[in-house]
């Protein structure tokens, strides 16, 4: 294939794998970069949940003090209604010994006497009163002591009754201390799911920093790729400027060689008509007749050749060619002639390589070719096209 259609396809071919190459890095930069601001979006998404993570986050731990301190004071002041109760069931176990020793009292009131009803009462000693003074005492002291038993019955009520608040505040209160427990152990599953869903983001964060870490990596290298592709890209612009510069250069001397090479074969072709015609001219010569020249010429006439033998050629160093052969009539054409020096009469010698094969004889002669006559051949041999003849 000729070199001028092989330069543009290889141009063309590096031009489009580049182009290819090029196009192959701008998609995949492109693609990088969407999912840079996919990430980014999906980062700022997460730092927003992150945050409102947070902020639930503190506003349970909030919450959770909150619950916290609330039961620390419902369990204060259980603690606090637990030693009223105890305190109320003491004095309640006091009044009740009080009143029973008051009812043991009273029953033995009639069988005792006023004085000692009334030194049992004041704890005192007296001397002995009247009957009267006895009964209006006894029956003093017997409603002193309904009174206080009275008393002690309603102060036993009321604690009654405040103990039967307080089981229920204290009833309450535990309800309340069960449900505060219940949000506490809500809040604290609530807190460690939140905790573990932090830090489950966290990692889901910290991995995709450094995927945009490798993909800004790897952005970053591409793109110093496609600097250095367009350096090459460049170069290879200058190159296929300069190859076309080469091109055309290229094509002006092939314009040239092809017009060098029409203006010879136009010269072959009047040399090898030339070479006919003296083909002819040599047919005749040998036959001793005489030969038109061409159709369009005027007829000429060729004297006899006339081969006197024994003239010295004089030549001493002439190198031509054989380039044609006329078997039949014994005689060959060389690319020698009279501006060589060669002349009617003069031998030469034929060799091919470096054996000699033969000896012709120069018959006629014109300006750039000669015919010679085939004196000599050895034996095995025949003169061919492209052998070679030196002067003797």
């Amino acid at each position: 294939m000729d070199k001028t259609k092989i330069i543009p396809i290889i141009l063309l071919v590096i031009i489009l794998i580049i182009g290819g190459y090029a196009w192959t890095l701008y998609n995949t930069g492109k693609a990088l970069t969407e999912q840079k601001a996919k990430l980014e979006d999906e980062n700022k998404s997460l730092f927003q949940d992150k945050r409102e993570l947070q902020d639930k986050n503190a506003k349970l731990e909030t919450d959770n003090r909150d619950l916290r301190t609330k039961q620390e004071e419902a369990q204060k002041e259980l603690d606090r209604i637990e030693k009223e109760r105890g305190d109320l069931q003491k004095k309640y176990e006091e009044v009740s010994q009080q009143r029973d020793m008051l009812v043991e009292q009273i029953k033995k009131a009639p069988k005792v006497t006023a004085t000692e009803a009334t030194a049992s009462s004041t704890g005192t000693t007296s001397p002995a009163p009247s009957s009267d003074e006895y009964w209006v005492d006894f029956v003093k002291t017997k409603a002193n002591l309904e009174a206080q038993v009275e008393s002690l019955n309603k102060d036993l009520l009321d604690a009654k009754n405040k103990l039967a608040e307080m089981d229920k505040v204290s009833k309450e209160l535990s309800i309340n201390i069960d449900e505060l427990s219940k949000d506490k152990e809500r809040l604290t599953s609530e807190i460690s799911f939140k905790e573990r869903t932090l830090s489950i983001m966290s990692r889901d964060l910290v991995s995709e920093r450094e995927g945009r870490k490798v993909a800004v990596e790897e952005l970053n290298k591409l793109r110093s790729e496609n600097v250095s592709l367009k350096r090459e890209l460049i170069l290879s612009n200058k190159e296929k400027m300069l190859l076309q510069d080469t091109m055309r250069d290229t094509m002006d001397k092939k314009d040239s060689l092809e017009k060098r090479i029409n203006d010879i074969d136009r010269v072959l072709r009047e040399k090898a008509i030339t070479l006919e015609e003296l083909q002819e001219q040599m047919k005749t010569a040998v036959k001793g007749g005489r030969a038109v020249v061409s159709k369009e010429s005027a007829s000429v006439e060729l004297p006899p050749i006339v081969v006197k033998p024994g003239i010295a050629s004089g030549l001493k160093g002439v190198r031509g060619e054989t380039i044609a052969v006329n078997e039949e009539e014994r005689f060959i054409v060389i690319n020698l002639g009279e501006s060589s020096g060669v002349k009617p009469g003069v031998e030469l010698t034929v060799l091919r390589g470096d054996k000699e094969i033969g000896t012709v004889e120069i018959i006629e002669t014109r300006r750039d070719i000669s015919a010679a006559d085939i004196k000599e051949i050895v034996a095995g041999f025949t003169i061919q096209k492209g052998d070679i003849v030196v002067s003797k």
